[in-house]
């Protein structure tokens, strides 16, 4: 796993973590209801986590970016747009590199 991939995986777990600590304030009846945002907000996730796992191999010469001739040379860790395109909700995070803006 490179860089990226181990940056976008911590940053999905964050918002997980902060979904996570929303949804138990709304149950406990702490603030006021933002089901839907919560909800929205898992289902991004699962999304993002979905996406790039099945972009896990472009670059690499199996995956399906690969097939469509649409992939970043190895050195570059992002593999393929799809992946540079999911790092974009984190550009303002620590940790994400400018190189890494598609």
């Amino acid at each position: 796993m490179n860089r990226y991939t181990e940056f976008l995986r911590r940053q999905i777990d964050i918002d997980l973590e902060l979904l996570r600590r929303d949804r138990e304030d709304e149950e406990s009846g702490t603030t006021r209801n933002r089901t839907t945002t919560i909800r929205r907000g898992f289902r991004e996730c699962e999304l993002k986590t979905r996406l790039l796992h099945e972009h896990q191999h472009c670059g690499t010469g199996h995956g399906p970016c690969d097939h469509l001739g649409r992939t970043y040379p190895p050195e570059d860790e992002r593999g393929c747009p799809t992946r540079a395109l999911l790092g974009l909700p984190y550009t303002d995070r620590p940790g994400y590199r400018p190189r890494w803006r598609p």
